[in-house]
C-alpha cells in the first residue's frame, strides 16, 4: 500500500511539473511574441523619421506603423523614396532592435495605386526556402507607404526560446529516469513477492513427499514388516514414487536456472511417440484411479518417429498431465491425441477442468506465474512447470499454445515441425 501511495504521489507531481514547464513555456513565448512586436514597432518608427529627416518633410503625428496581420506591417512615409535606401535603413534598425530575421518589404505608389519594387532581404543566413507570395496587397491608403513582411517570425520566436527548450528537454531526462526507477522499485517488490511465494510452495512441495517418505521409512524399520510382503511392496512403493516426485520438482528448478543462463543440455535420440505416450500414460495409474479420473489416448497406428530428448519430453508430458489432474474439480477426463500430418507433429492434452480466463493465457508460460486465486490455495506448485514445457518445447523447434474458457476445460497444443528431426 505505501508504495502505491508513492508511485500515486510520484505520478502526480510528475503530471504538475510537466503542467507547470508547459504553461511557464507557453507564457515565455507569448512574451517573445510581445517584444518581437514592439521592437518591430521600434525599428520602423525610426526608418520612417530618417526617411522624413532625409527628405527634410514634417514628420506624421499619427502612429505610421500599422501591423496588417501577425507577419505583416504598413509604415506611413507620405513621400517617395529610394528603395536601396529603405533597405539599408531597414537592416540597421532591425538589427539594432535584434531582429535578425530575413523580411520582404515593398513600396506603394498612390499615384498608380499598385505595389512596386518588391525585394525579399535575407539577414540570418537562413537556409528554409521562401517563395515570395502576393502579401502586399495595394490597402487604397492616401499617402505613400511601405510594407514589410516576415516569412520566419514563428522560427525566429522559437529560437530565443532555446534555453526553455534545453530545459524541457532536461526536464523530461529526469522524468523519465524517475519514472524507471519507480519500475525497478516495483519490479523489486514484485520479485521479492515471487521469492517469498516460490519458498513458501518449495517448502511444501518439499515437505509432503518427504513427510510420506518419513512416514513409509518409519513404517520399514518395524522388525514384522519383513512378514508382510505386500504391505512392505507398498510402502517402497510410496517411497519410490514421492521420491520421484521430489526428483520431477528439483528437475523444473534445475532447468529453469540452466535456460537463464543460456544452458540446456539435451540428449537427443530417436524415440516413437507413442511409447513414451503409453509409458508416461502408466506412471500416472494410481494418481488416475485416486481421483477417479479417465486417461483417454488417441494415437495413430503407424509409429510416429522423433528425434529429441525422451527424458525432457517425457516431463513435458508428465507436467500437462497432472495440471490436468491438479486443476479439475471431480471426475476429471484428460485426453491425449496425437496427430502427425504431413510434415506437423502434434500433441493434445485436452481435460474438463476449471478453464482458465482468457487475460491469463499468455501468462501461464512466464516464469513463477500463477493465475490469481483470491484467498484460495488449495493447488500448490512453484510456478515453473509450464515454463519449463516451454523452454523444453522451444528447445525442440516446437511451439505451444494454451486453448481454453473459464469453466470449460483447457487443451494445449504442441506442434513440432517434422523437417527438423
Amino acid at each position: 500500500a505505501t508504495i502505491r501511495l508513492v508511485f500515486v504521489l510520484a505520478l502526480l507531481c510528475t503530471i504538475g511539473i510537466i503542467g507547470t514547464q508547459v504553461f511557464w513555456v507557453k507564457s515565455a513565448y507569448q512574451l517573445e511574441n510581445k517584444d518581437f512586436n514592439l521592437n518591430v514597432n521600434t525599428a520602423l518608427r525610426n526608418v520612417a523619421a530618417r526617411i522624413w529627416e532625409i527628405n527634410n518633410i514634417q514628420p506624421l503625428v499619427y502612429n505610421v506603423v500599422e501591423r496588417i496581420e501577425p507577419n505583416y506591417y504598413i509604415v506611413q512615409v507620405n513621400d517617395r523614396f529610394d528603395p536601396l535606401m529603405l533597405e539599408h535603413l531597414l537592416r540597421e534598425e532591425l538589427e539594432a532592435n535584434k531582429i535578425i530575421t530575413d523580411f520582404e518589404f515593398a513600396n506603394y505608389d498612390c499615384m498608380g495605386d499598385s505595389m512596386a519594387t518588391r525585394h525579399y532581404v535575407k539577414v540570418s543566413g537562413n537556409n528554409e526556402e521562401y517563395a515570395p507570395i502576393e502579401v502586399f496587397p495595394p490597402l487604397k491608403r492616401e499617402n505613400y507607404y511601405f510594407g514589410i513582411y516576415f516569412p520566419h517570425r514563428s522560427s525566429f520566436v522559437s529560437q530565443q526560446l532555446s534555453m526553455w527548450y534545453y530545459s524541457s528537454i532536461g526536464l523530461l531526462f529526469v522524468i523519465l529516469f524517475m519514472a524507471y526507477v519507480v519500475f525497478i522499485i516495483m519490479k523489486q517488490k514484485r520479485l521479492g513477492e515471487v521469492q517469498k511465494d516460490f519458498v513458501n510452495n518449495m517448502a511444501h512441495e518439499f515437505k509432503t513427499p518427504l513427510s510420506a517418505i518419513q512416514l513409509a521409512a518409519g513404517v520399514l524399520k518395524q522388525p514384522e514388516i519383513v512378514n508382510k510382503p505386500q504391505r512392505l511392496l507398498s510402502y517402497a512403493t510410496i517411497i519410490d514414487n514421492e521420491a520421484a516426485q521430489l526428483v520431477m520438482q528439483i528437475e523444473r528448478v534445475l532447468q529453469t536456472a540452466h535456460s537463464d543462463k543460456g544452458v540446456l543440455h539435451l540428449h537427443k535420440e530417436k524415440f516413437i511417440w507413442q511409447e513414451l505416450i503409453k509409458d508416461v500414460s502408466r506412471s500416472f495409474e494410481n494418481k488416475v484411479n485416486d481421483k477417479s479420473a479417465q486417461l483417454n489416448l488417441s494415437l495413430p497406428e503407424a509409429p510416429v518417429y522423433f528425434f529429441g530428448d525422451k527424458l525432457h519430453l517425457r516431463n513435458v508430458l508428465s507436467n500437462l498431465i497432472d495440471n490436468a489432474l491438479k486443476y479439475s474439480k471431480e471426475n476429471p477426463v484428460i485426453d491425449i491425441i496425437l496427430e502427425n500430418r504431413k510434415n506437423k507433429l502434434r500433441l493434445l492434452v485436452e481435460d474438463n477442468g476449471i478453464g482458465v480466463a482468457k487475460e491469463h493465457q499468455k501468462l501461464l508460460f512466464k516464469k513463477f506465474y500463477r493465475v490469481p486465486t483470491g484467498d484460495v490455495h488449495d493447488v500448490k506448485g512453484f510456478g515453473l512447470g509450464l515454463n519449463y514445457v516451454e523452454i523444453i518445447v522451444k528447445s525442440h523447434g516446437g511451439t505451444i499454445e494454451c486453448q481454453s474458457e473459464k469453466g470449460k476445460g483447457t487443451t494445449f497444443v504442441i506442434e513440432f515441425n517434422q523437417k527438423r528431426n
